[in-house]
């Protein structure tokens, strides 16, 4: 046992060693409990707590923040933002325990309502003509699978049977405002037959994507597209006249310098790492994992959105940190600056429209924030878990999600929530 003691010592001591002298930040403390995750966001690398609640974790030197996940059955996920800028930061708290209390139906708080049901996992959802569209599954199979329709306080109006011999994927609401069930090479449009729902035949879903292809929305005089190059790294905003058919360009975002960024730090991560030692290998990050992390933390797409709400469009130029808003004329109407920060890892990069209501929001960290797309401004209006929500939408001044974790039986169990705004 004391020589035992002694290997792993020395080994933590050599990874400490050898992550400060090669431009590395060590990360390490106490949790508390076991078996406990601690995964860089967004990533799929992490590290686990051993039998004494103790981990220890590498991270390249940067001024930037880098969001950590902690996660363990039976305990509630925690959030630790940390700057590795230096030798060794030290985190030691202890996990707080989850009581899995959820009902077949629960209400948490005045304004939140949960469902949930045993049976099946919930992995996407729609809103479409005032219902829920909730595709779910039974158990583990994908040869058992429903979609299950809901009124907008989550009550069951319907159920659609999806056939044993589709795959789903998924369930979206397309940019001609249609319901679909997406298949594995088959795309369904859900419709209202009398007084229920239904499956039509099927349309190929190689064609489906194609005439479909980059259209954001449509307006009386115009198709608005959005053509994404580079993973995304550059984009055009464009559209064309429904009757004279001609392509007029809108707006670009170039951020190709960020896409190079990424490459860098790869390759950089990759130098260093052809020095660590085989038995140090667990601590750091592999080259493509760290390339995952530096592009959703650090050199993030950009995301700018094109909106329209009646016939006035609006446009978030997160490259330039700004909203603008135009009418259908392309005459600005209103210029501001972004307030909420583009810039920091916990920004989901996202912005969410209530079409119903004709407001936007964003969430960052565990805040909801409406957008006062006059000023720029944003206000908290509500709290939701953005790294552990499969999907969000807000629609008639309610955020609907639903969620998908492990409980304290290690079986998934997933639910969805309205949290009025």
């Amino acid at each position: 046992m004391k020589k035992l003691l002694l290997t792993i010592t020395l080994l933590l001591y050599g990874i400490i060693t050898f992550a400060q002298e090669n431009n590395y930040s060590v990360v390490k403390g106490n949790v508390g409990e076991k078996n406990v995750n601690i995964s860089i966001i967004n990533t799929n690398f992490g590290v686990s707590s051993d039998d004494n609640g103790d981990f220890i974790m590498a991270l390249p030197r940067t001024d930037k923040q880098v969001g950590l996940l902690f996660t363990c059955i039976g305990y509630q996920d925690t959030l630790v933002s940390v700057t590795p800028n230096r030798d060794t930061i030290n985190l030691n708290f202890k996990m707080k325990e989850t009581f899995y209390m959820l009902e077949a139906v629960g209400v948490s708080a005045d304004k939140i309502i949960v469902k949930s049901d045993p049976k099946y996992v919930m992995f996407d959802f729609e809103i479409f003509d005032d219902k829920i569209f909730v595709l779910q599954r039974k158990g583990n199979s994908l040869k058992e699978c429903r979609i299950l329709v809901q009124d907008l306080w989550l009550d069951a109006v319907d159920t659609i049977i999806v056939p044993n011999h589709i795959e789903p994927e998924k369930i979206i609401v397309d940019c001609t405002e249609s319901c679909q069930l997406i298949g594995a090479d088959s795309v369904y449009q859900v419709v209202k037959m009398n007084s229920s729902y239904e499956l039509m035949f099927p349309a190929e879903k190689e064609r489906y994507d194609k005439v479909l292809k980059d259209i954001i929305f449509f307006t009386d005089k115009y198709i608005y597209f959005n053509e994404l190059q580079m993973d995304g790294y550059y984009s055009k905003f464009f559209r064309i006249g429904k009757e004279s058919k001609e392509k007029e360009m809108m707006f670009v975002c170039d951020d190709t310098k960020s896409y190079r960024n990424i490459g860098e730090e790869k390759q950089w991560h990759k130098e260093y790492l052809e020095q660590l030692p085989p038995t140090f290998c667990g601590a750091f990050p592999t080259p493509e994992e760290w390339a995952v992390f530096v592009k959703v933390a650090w050199f993030h797409t950009k995301d700018n959105h094109l909106d329209v709400i009646d016939d006035t469009l609006y446009y978030f130029d997160h490259f330039n940190g700004k909203i603008l808003t135009y009418d259908e004329g392309m005459n600005l109407l209103n210029e501001c600056e972004i307030t909420y920060p583009t810039e920091e890892d916990f920004w989901q990069h996202k912005v969410y429209k209530d079409k119903a209501f004709g407001k936007f929001y964003t969430i960052f960290g565990s805040t909801v924030n409406e957008i006062d797309v006059n000023t720029g401004k944003t206000s908290s209006v509500a709290n939701a878990n953005q790294w552990m929500t499969e999907k969000i939408i807000i629609y008639k001044g309610s955020l609907y999600a639903v969620t998908k974790k492990r409980n304290a039986m290690n079986m998934f169990e997933s639910y969805i929530e309205r949290i009025e705004l």
